[in-house]
């Protein structure tokens, strides 16, 4: 007993007055009494009670299956009828409210209680269950599954928003018909509807299926995936199944988006170097298997980085967006292309001999050099330099092909570009870009574990006197992992080559300041000399050199005024402006320069005014036969006589005997250096 509210009609004042008292005394709470229907329908509203005890015969004009309709339609309070009358008529009328009880008077209190607590506990359960339909039809209506509900037969008993959207059908339009009726369930890969022959064997899992298309009305089909589930009873008995659709085609669209993003360059739509590396393995495997003869080439745009700087980053994406469509517009459409990175791309041709393979090369250059690249007001010319690699049986792997097609395109770029080469394991030229690129590896290993060693030559003035201070030049070697000693001309080519020297150059400063600071603290062997140092091409283009340079002296604490940094003629005058400005800073701070290999190609005599060197080193080709040879000696005399008229000194390279040493001496040059003098020495002996 939870203290329900009840509303009392009864037109017989003295009857309601006595029911509410028996009511209360069963602990119920009259909220109301109303003598005919319309005062019934009015105290429903307002006092919201939880069950209406309804005589059927009211004064007014409104009897109580009358008013009990209202108050249904509007409020849905639950009715008891107690009524004398049970004949036939006044009962069918009063099912047609579906009332709770009918009880006849005089009716004993037991029964009364015991009709009115059932009907309360009857409302309260079908509340709660239309509260679980209400819940459970908010989320069928809400989530994004389209969910179908049916009997045994297939016919529908339930269709949510989302189906109803997928299979073009209003729910009210399917309810009762046949699912097969407007819904096929059509497998991508057998085409078969899966609902066909009924319903799939579904006992105690559900049917799941995948990559299944609806048909809509509109003849579009939506890509669906989902679950045919068995409805059961107790006894295990069937009800019906629910077919639940979830829509995966905008999934399918965003996955093949990512795939074809993952696998090609956004730029050209052409694959990526992944994508074709791997399907190059596959071909490759393949031909392991199945013989075949295919080719590889590797294209490079000659010149791109020009247009790229002085059109800009936009022109030169449209450049390589232009390249890729004549690519494309080139091959057959069974061959593979790629953009393998940067202004680099790739090209499989599938069954093709050597001969094809260069006819296809051709092609391309001349696809590429026939349309211009224009770009707002300028037109360019564009060409390709292109590595061809044969593919067959002694093909070892994509790695090696790759490694391959790197070679014969440098080499092509090397060349002057435009040019095709064949790559050919046999040619001499391959093999020695084979070893540089083998140093390659062995100069990074020694970089980051630190093997390198400081060795140092001495250098003579040739006649003693007070302005001249003996000197020593700074030489650089690499230990190799075995412990062994690598010659300069093993790695320092390669380093040049690839631009290694200037890590190494900072590695020799730093370590050379600090050699010096512990000859000076020890009167070691270099403590009364000046030491000169080798500086790289590249080095000379890097702004932070500078003050990597001033910062290493600094933390040595070793005076600039005994530090000389050289460089060669041939990249001092390739980099005449960068060199000039790099050897100003540097002299303003107490270093000296000296220029290397002085002479060898005698263009430099017009840019040496340019130069603020203090040492010219004569080229050792033409020091080390000055005493056999009157052109040598001519040559010799030369620069040193130039040299003396500008205020530089003079260094003789390569002095290997006497014979030059004095040969030298007596054409006047300042100081010799070679192995007359001394060979080179470890910086620290062990």
């Amino acid at each position: 007993m939870n203290n329900e509210k009840l509303l009392i009609v009864e037109d017989e004042k003295i009857i309601a007055l006595d029911l509410q008292r028996r009511l209360e005394r069963f602990g119920y709470t009259v909220v109301g009494t109303a003598g005919d229907g319309e005062e019934a329908i009015r105290q429903a509203g307002e006092l919201d009670p939880d069950m209406i005890l309804m005589d059927i015969m009211l004064s007014g004009e409104m009897n109580g299956i009358e008013a009990a309709k209202v108050i249904k339609e509007r409020h849905g309070i639950p009715i008891i009828f107690l009524t004398a009358f049970a004949d036939e008529p006044t009962l069918e009328r009063a099912k047609e409210v579906e009332p709770y009880g009918y009880i006849l008077k005089p009716f004993k209190e037991r029964e009364l209680y015991s009709t009115i607590d059932i009907a309360l506990y009857k409302n309260s359960m079908e509340r709660r269950l239309k509260g679980q339909e209400r819940l459970f039809s908010a989320i069928l209506h809400s989530i994004n599954d389209g969910i179908i509900a049916t009997d045994t037969a297939l016919c529908v008993r339930f269709m949510n928003p989302v189906a109803e959207k997928m299979v073009g059908i209003r729910e009210e339009q399917a309810k009762g018909q046949a699912v097969a009726s407007f819904l096929a369930l059509l497998d991508q890969r057998s085409g078969k509807d899966l609902l066909s022959d009924g319903v799939p064997l579904v006992d105690r899992r559900p049917f799941f299926f995948s990559d299944v298309t609806v048909r809509h009305p509109s003849g579009r089909g939506t890509l669906v995936d989902g679950s045919i589930t068995r409805i059961h009873e107790k006894e295990n008995e069937t009800d019906g199944f629910v077919i639940a659709l979830r829509d995966i085609s905008e999934i399918k669209r965003l996955s093949e988006t990512i795939n074809f993003q993952a696998s090609h360059d956004s730029l050209t739509g052409l694959s990526n170097r992944e994508e074709f590396t791997f399907k190059l393995g596959e071909i490759i495997r393949s031909v392991h298997s199945t013989g075949g003869n295919h080719a590889f080439l590797s294209m490079d745009v000659d010149r791109f980085k020009a247009i790229n700087d002085t059109c800009g980053a936009l022109a030169g994406d449209e450049l390589l967006r232009q390249v890729g469509r004549h690519i494309v517009d080139n091959i057959p459409r069974d061959d593979l292309s790629a953009r393998m990175g940067g202004d680099e791309f790739g090209l499989l041709l599938r069954d093709c001999n050597p001969e094809d393979s260069l006819r296809v090369a051709r092609r391309l250059q001349e696809a590429v050099a026939s349309r211009r690249f224009v770009w707002e007001d300028r037109v360019m010319p564009v060409t390709l330099s292109i590595g061809v690699v044969p593919i067959d049986q002694a093909t070892i792997d994509a790695h090696e092909v790759l490694a391959a097609a790197d070679d014969a395109l440098h080499l092509a770029k090397e060349e002057g570009g435009n040019r095709i080469n064949v790559f050919d394991n046999a040619e001499s030229k391959y093999r020695k870009r084979r070893g540089e690129m083998e140093w390659i590896g062995k100069i990074n290993g020694a970089i980051e574990d630190d093997r390198f060693l400081l060795y140092y030559q001495t250098i003579e003035a040739l006649v003693p006197r007070a302005d001249r201070p003996p000197k020593a030049e700074i030489l650089v070697r690499m230990v190799n992992e075995d412990g062994s000693i690598a010659r300069p001309m093993d790695f320092i080519p390669a380093a040049e080559r690839y631009n290694l020297m200037p890590a190494i150059d900072r590695w020799v400063i730093r370590e050379s300041f600090r050699a010096f600071r512990r000859h000076r603290d020890s009167d070691g062997a270099l403590a009364g000399r000046n030491i000169s140092i080798n500086l790289s091409g590249p080095s000379l283009l890097d702004e932070s050199l500078i003050g990597f340079i001033l910062d290493e002296r600094a933390a040595a604490g070793v005076p600039a005024d005994q530090l000389c940094l050289e460089v060669t003629e041939t990249a001092a005058i390739q980099n005449l402006a960068h060199a000039t400005r790099f050897m100003t800073a540097l002299k303003e701070e107490g270093f000296s320069f000296a220029l290397d290999d002085f002479g060898s190609g005698f263009s430099s005599f017009g840019y040496l005014r340019n130069l603020p060197v203090d040492y010219l080193k004569i080229d050792g080709s033409l020091v080390r036969n000055v005493d056999e040879s009157d052109v040598s000696a001519a040559m010799v005399g030369s620069i040193n006589s130039i040299g003396h008229v500008m205020g530089i000194k003079t260094i003789a390279e390569f002095v290997g005997s006497a014979g030059v040493r004095d040969k030298v001496t007596e054409l006047g040059v300042d100081y010799g250096q070679g192995y007359v003098f001394s060979e080179p020495v470890p910086v620290d002996p062990k």
